[in-house]
């Protein structure tokens, strides 16, 4: 049941926001529960068993790192000061292995259920180097709709737990909701416990403007999907599917078409989760804030899928450079390689490692190492070629300043980004590599790859919209607020011209191929 399928918008939603909305508040919460595992059900079936195994782990676990703390906090006041510290110490050290432990657990079933077969072929290829003709088996497992995100949201509130900014739930339910909230258990974003527990637990009353509000995200995010991603899909799919026969401007055309598709699907779901959680008076975090309008491939990461970058980095990038390992080693670098190098290196080992772990996030193959690789290395010469750029060229920090030199900074951004995507799509390393070598070779059939000019013209239309409203909202335009203080008459002209331009325009029918959201495999 997709967000933009029929029963899930005309069905499945309303039923639930008029439960939600007709029940007792404290009755509001049951509904919520109940219909995320409806939801979750239908979309995972007997699959459904592991989101509830790891919500039970999450929760034992939050209740058991919950009571040391407050035996903790109980018991040590009262000690000498030696005593204190060495019952400190115990409590930490007993804190830390249920957070491991629960590391261990959530981090092995998503190693069981999504990298369990890239290992071991893997494996098999390292060992059909050898003599001996070993071979290894794994078990085959279908891998549940969300796994990634449920079990890194999980282990956020285990560290929350530990670090004591959250309070451990009191109940299993409550855990679970958190989990599986229908919204953002497929495609994110990672919510945090402190942001969405409050209004989830304890539901505001409904709301006309926040009802509105989200029901016309929602319009927006069909719109993305159904006019711009699943008509650029034909495309896409047409080249990237069967490579070897086209090259040369048919890859670059289905290069920048994959990355308009991904970003309108990716965007378009993310307004569709967060308009349907803004029916239901839940605030959960913005995934995107104008990613185009970056200006290096870092800042691109910052306003790209922003709730990702943002886990890594709290809870990967920042303690493993703080690791007392990492720490010897920072120490062992400046005594061999001076102060600055050895500053730079524990730095540039989290990225490595930060940089590894979103590109294997996002599959389980070598093509998304590869992946992870290519903007590990982008941001790592972007960092060493800074200084002697500057010392080249002492005017470039004046340059900086004007708008052809942040124009140029934005398209060469645009051009990085675009061959990320190329590798991000291809099928396989060896796919990669050949569309790659494909650019240089001239492409003499016709551009009009399963699509006609009429397609064509919806997508450029629908491109120029898409930035025209990633613009203003760069500019700080708030546009449903300004929306909200027009006439009814005209307010009604928009929101129904949008449901006509998705019935029209939209890319469904037996012409078309729609594909599914593809965040939902990850």
């Amino acid at each position: 049941m997709a967000y933009n399928s029929f029963p899930y918008l005309c069905i499945f939603l309303p039923l639930c926001w008029a439960a939600w909305a007709l029940l007792p508040q404290r009755y509001r919460p049951a509904a919520l529960l109940g219909g995320s595992l409806i939801f979750y059900w239908l979309m995972a079936g007997t699959y459904t068993f592991w989101l509830l195994l790891a919500a039970a782990l999450t929760w034992l676990l939050g209740r058991w790192l919950g009571s040391l703390q407050a035996l903790q906090a109980a018991t040590t006041p009262g000690l000498e000061r030696d005593a204190r510290k060495a019952a400190k110490q115990k409590f930490t050290t007993m804190q830390k292995s249920v957070v491991a432990a629960g590391v261990v657990g959530l981090l092995g079933l998503l190693i069981w259920l999504k990298y369990l077969p890239f290992l071991v072929r893997s494996l098999n290829a390292l060992l059909a180097q050898l003599p001996f003709g070993w071979q290894v088996s794994a078990p085959s497992f279908v891998q549940p709709v969300g796994l990634s995100f449920f079990t890194l949201m999980a282990m956020s509130y285990l560290f929350d737990v530990r670090r004591g900014t959250i309070r451990p739930a009191e109940h299993y339910w409550q855990v679970l909701l958190y989990l599986s909230f229908w919204p953002h258990v497929v495609e994110g974003p990672f919510d945090r416990w402190a942001q969405v527990s409050p209004t989830l637990l304890d539901p505001p009353k409904p709301n006309y403007r926040a009802f509105t509000f989200g029901v016309q995200r929602i319009l927006w995010g069909m719109m993305k999907k159904l006019i711009i991603a699943d008509r650029a899909n034909m495309y896409v799919k047409a080249v990237f599917d069967d490579w070897t026969k086209y090259s040369g401007a048919a890859v670059v055309v289905a290069t920048l078409l994959y990355t308009l598709q991904l970003y309108a699907e990716f965007s378009g779901c993310m307004d569709m989760v967060l308009g349907a959680a803004e029916c239901f008076g839940v605030p959960l975090t913005e995934n995107f804030r104008q990613p185009f309008f970056a200006r290096s491939v870092s800042e691109f990461w910052r306003r790209w899928h922003i709730t990702l970058g943002a886990w890594l980095r709290e809870y990967l990038f920042q303690p493993v450079i703080v690791s007392k390992p990492m720490m010897r080693f920072g120490k062992w670098c400046r005594t061999r390689f001076g102060a600055a190098l050895g500053r730079s290196l524990p730095v540039w080992a989290g990225l490595l490692l930060t940089w590894l772990a979103i590109g294997l996030w996002h599959g389980a193959g070598w093509l998304y190492v590869l992946y992870g690789l290519y903007y590990f290395v982008l941001q790592w010469l972007g960092e060493v070629t800074e200084p002697a750029l500057l010392r080249l060229c002492p005017r470039l920090t004046d340059w900086r300043t004007r708008r052809w030199y942040k124009l140029w900074q934005v398209a060469r951004t645009f051009v990085l980004v675009n061959f990320g995507m190329l590798l991000f799509r291809s099928n396989g390393t060896h796919a990669a590599l050949d569309m790659l070598a494909s650019l240089a070779r001239p492409y003499t059939g016709s551009l009009l790859i399963k699509l006609d000019v009429q397609d064509m013209w919806v997508l450029v239309i629908g491109a120029v919209v898409l930035l025209a409203v990633d613009l203003l909202h760069e500019r700080g335009v708030a546009i449903r607020e300004t929306l909200a203080r027009q006439p009814l008459p005209l307010r009604w002209a928009v929101y129904c011209g949008g449901m006509l331009a998705v019935m029209i325009f939209g890319a469904y029918g037996d012409n078309y191929d729609p594909a599914a959201f593809i965040y939902a495999q990850f």
